[in-house]
């Protein structure tokens, strides 16, 4: 339920961001510039505030992660200049990083045999919350412009009571000393030992371009459908909730029977393909409602796509390494959503939106090259090398 409320309120207002910055003045590139602050701060915010949570407890530093993303909605709600703006992701991405201490909590409280599961029942709850959240948000924008983010808020201190109330505190055993190393942000030592692989090398490598191909789409999308069909933002909350519902169906229903049908490789060919359709479809997309059908492929494709990916990637190494891999795996991600908005906001601002679905289609084939000579080739090559060590 906590979790439910904080995606809920999140999801609400993000399709609304890029309208506000608008509202204020701001051209596509300096709305870009101004998304990316939240991913920059969240890089190095997340890894300190899951050590601070090691240290003095998952309790007290959720209250607080959640009073910070509280005062960042308020902020937003009251932002009259660019400044505010600023300061709301500002101070909601480096003191508000509330979903790794959401994690580390569930990890604290569920037996390691059942923790696959209930992880995915968190997953289940945050695809929920993105289906709700843009719709509530559209909703309010017909009382003004602020309502979304005043109710965000809102959810936000209700999140915050219930963390104080209900929830108690989950680490038995505390770290004794604080200690802080470059390589808890970026794990440099952990991808040198990781990229030794080629099989490894070339699936974080395709897990990447796949980020930066969906988050530059996602990220510019509000000012792409401005720009391009004249959409309001009420509009882009209903897309975005259309594009949660399909990847919950999608996630939870057909990939399983698609996989079983076919193997995983041409399951994630198709996913793929259908990606680069969406792309297609939204270059010659112009009125509101033909964009739902496009956004429709782009769910099937994201929906299929990634698991099979992380699937993969966790696949290859031993258990206790998983953890590690996907450290470096998260890092090269957020690398990939600070990036996105800027380059997204330099492509609406200077070329024809048409350019922006074309570049993420063009990234996305690079996923069909890439998987062909880095993955399966090297794949190939590994098991042939240690049949020959066997013998």
């Amino acid at each position: 339920m906590i979790q439910f409320t904080e995606v809920l309120g999140f999801s609400s207002v993000m399709p609304i961001i890029p309208f506000l910055g608008l509202s204020l003045g701001l051209n596509a590139f300096e709305i870009g510039l101004i998304l990316s602050i939240f991913s920059i701060c969240q890089l190095f915010a997340s890894p300190i505030t899951g050590k601070l949570s090691d240290r003095y407890g998952r309790k007290p530093l959720l209250i607080f992660s959640q009073i910070s993303t509280l005062i960042g909605f308020m902020l937003l709600g009251l932002a009259n200049n660019v400044w505010i703006l600023i300061a709301a992701r500002l101070v909601d991405g480096l003191l508000g990083s509330n979903m790794t201490v959401s994690q580390a909590y569930i990890s604290d409280v569920t037996n390691p045999k059942y923790r696959t599961k209930t992880f995915g029942y968190s997953s289940a709850v945050f695809g929920a919350g993105l289906i709700f959240g843009p719709v509530i948000g559209g909703l309010l924008l017909s009382i003004n412009f602020s309502a979304p983010f005043f109710f965000a808020a809102g959810i936000s201190l209700l999140s915050i009571i219930l963390v104080i109330i209900f929830l108690p505190e989950s680490l038995k055993k505390r770290e004794d000393k604080l200690e802080f190393k470059f390589g808890d942000i970026i794990p440099i030592k952990e991808a040198r030992y990781f990229f030794n692989s080629a099989v490894i090398r070339g699936l974080i490598l395709v897990i990447f371009i796949y980020t930066l191909g969906f988050f530059l789409f996602v990220n510019s999308f509000p000012l792409f459908a401005e720009k391009q069909i004249s959409a309001i933002p009420q509009q882009v909350s209903f897309y975005m909730s259309w594009l949660g519902i399909l990847r919950v169906i999608f996630q939870s229903v057909l990939i399983n029977p698609i996989i079983k049908r076919l193997n995983e490789n041409r399951a994630l060919a198709i996913g793929v393909f259908a990606m680069i359709l969406a792309m297609v479809l939204l270059i010659f997309s112009n009125s509101y409602w033909i964009v739902y059908i496009p956004f429709f492929f782009l769910a099937f494709g994201t929906g299929v796509g990634r698991p099979i990916l992380v699937s993969k990637l966790t696949n290859t190494v031993k258990r206790e390494e998983t953890g590690s891999l996907l450290g470096v795996n998260n890092s090269l991600t957020s690398i990939g959503q600070i990036v996105t908005p800027i380059l997204g906001g330099i492509i609406l601002q200077f070329f024809p939106t048409q350019i922006l679905p074309i570049i993420s289609a063009v990234i996305f084939t690079l996923i069909i090259i890439l998987w062909k000579w880095m993955i399966i080739t090297p794949d190939k090559v590994e098991k042939v090398e240690l049949i020959e060590k066997i013998k």
